[in-house]
């Protein structure tokens, strides 16, 4: 038999998922959602860049020619009534300042005004749990604990990402060195005949650890690098399930690892 409750009162609030009543725990991608906004919001704040918080978004400003280093993040859905302030909220807070264009990821499908549609990622989950399996040969995983070891990930995170006019070699173009003291973020650097080859974060917030900024030197891959990589950002935090924000390429990877996909995010490009 169904379990569809009866039809609700005419002046009943139903249960979105997306409420600001909903607790954080209503399921995991809420849990995924607003861990990722908190890591924006955190990774800003300790960076001394601007930040915008509303109730329909989250959004970092690094005034920076890449635009996922200028990165927005919508905390629920946005109704065809409130895209318009949505977008006057966005246009404000990067529109006239320096910097190359900025984009938004969101959950759902979404289309915004003046927004452009710049593709729909895959996110995948993977459940808690450390599987048997053979470590890549010749890779040193190391954490970033030094801003040595910071700067390596950050030129292979500009290089093998990679992060498009962001200039190689400038440090803390793309990492600031505070990223090291984000509470709950862990970067895993890994290297090769002494020289970063790949790198990934962990980023763990509401029982879900969010991998994220995996990469690959061009010359080190075809080698298990890259997994193995992940493997250390994906098990930073083996007892809670970990998801990722994939691209179609690197999908199969994952999906070998135990990934599988939830659903497609909407990413929007916005210029300033």
């Amino acid at each position: 038999m169904s379990s569809v409750e009866p039809p609700p009162a005419a002046d009943e609030v139903l249960e979105t998922g997306w409420l600001p009543s909903t607790p954080v725990d209503d399921s995991v991608t809420r849990r995924f959602v607003l861990g990722f906004a908190e890591w924006v919001e955190s990774c800003g704040n300790a960076a001394g860049h601007p930040v915008l918080r509303t109730p329909d978004v989250v959004a970092v400003d690094e005034h920076s020619a890449q635009l996922l280093l200028n990165t927005a993040i919508l905390l629920r859905p946005v109704t065809p009534e409130r895209a318009p302030q949505v977008v006057a909220d966005l246009v404000g807070f990067y529109g006239g300042k320096p910097g190359g264009p900025f984009c938004v990821f969101c959950p759902w499908p979404t289309a915004l005004p003046d927004l452009a549609v710049g593709g729909s990622p895959p996110v995948m989950f993977r459940a808690a749990g450390v599987p048997e399996r053979a470590a890549a040969p010749g890779l040193d995983v190391r954490e970033v604990s030094s801003l040595e070891l910071l700067e390596e990930y950050e030129r292979v995170l500009v290089e093998g990402f990679p992060l498009d006019d962001v200039p190689a070699g400038e440090v803390g173009a793309a990492l600031h060195p505070s990223t090291l003291h984000v509470p709950g973020m862990r970067m895993f650097v890994g290297l090769a005949d002494g020289r970063g080859v790949t790198g990934a974060t962990s980023i763990v917030a509401h029982g879900v650890n969010h991998v994220e900024w995996v990469a690959t030197l061009a010359d080190a891959r075809g080698k298990g690098f890259g997994e193995e990589i992940t493997w250390a950002a994906t098990l930073a935090e083996p007892t809670v399930p970990a998801m990722l924000i994939a691209s179609d390429m690197g999908r199969p990877v994952y999906e070998r690892m135990g990934y599988v996909v939830l659903d497609r995010w909407t990413f929007l490009v916005g210029t300033r």
